[in-house]
């Protein structure tokens, strides 16, 4: 009877402990601040993107692609499209593009080094000229390439613009079948999407920098 007693007591102890850890784990999650919405529409007819940055998105047809952990880019967007697969095209920022020269010609010749190495496919540039995005100086990269052994193809447009100390891109490319034909439209909502876009904050490289300046380094 006794060992049944000091049985009860220690459940009880132990579900006591449990429900305080319980409600404290949820007075915690309450008092953490509110997450933005990852797309959230402005009367501008622009979307934010996590508050961080600003333009005018494609159609709701085309699929939304997020990257909030590090890698190849952090945001863009996917289209399927009709046809034999690979139909299809994406388009995207991205904040740290091949290579690590602040020199834009010199970048370039080295990102068209490594553009869809990975993919098989034999890139060249039918173009390259200089442009201006954001008020920004840049370079635009006109690619196309084939690769026989998968009967695919592609052809891309890569911004790489100086912003501050840095480079960063803005880059599409439309994957077609050998015997598909490519098509203008989503090029034009690239466009769109790359002029319009808007940096609303500082991101680390900027506020890293104007540290070392006010230290005078």
């Amino acid at each position: 009877m006794k060992r049944n007693k000091r049985t009860c007591r220690v459940i009880g102890t132990w579900a006591l402990f449990l429900s305080a850890l319980t409600i404290l784990s949820l007075g915690c999650a309450a008092m953490q601040p509110e997450k933005p919405k990852t797309l959230s529409m402005t009367d501008r007819g622009t979307v934010l993107f996590m508050d961080k940055y600003e333009f005018k998105r494609p159609p709701a047809n085309w699929a939304l692609l997020r990257n909030l952990e590090g890698g190849d880019f952090e945001i863009g967007f996917l289209l399927m499209e009709k046809g034999n697969f690979p139909s299809q095209t994406t388009f995207m920022y991205d904040g740290e593009p091949y290579g690590s020269s602040q020199d834009l010609e010199n970048r370039a010749k080295f990102y068209c080094t490594r553009f869809l190495f990975n993919s098989g496919v034999e890139v060249r540039v039918t173009k390259q000229e200089k442009a201006t995005v954001g008020g920004r100086e840049a370079i635009a990269l006109y690619l196309e390439g084939e690769n026989p052994n998968r009967s695919e193809k592609a052809k891309s447009k890569v911004y790489l613009v100086k912003k501050g100390n840095r480079i960063i891109s803005f880059v599409c490319t439309m994957w077609r079948p050998m015997n598909g034909t490519y098509a203008q439209e989503p090029f034009d909502y690239f466009e769109t999407f790359v002029q319009s876009f808007t940096f609303l904050k500082k991101d680390f490289y900027e506020t890293f920098e104007e540290e070392l300046n006010k230290l005078g380094l």
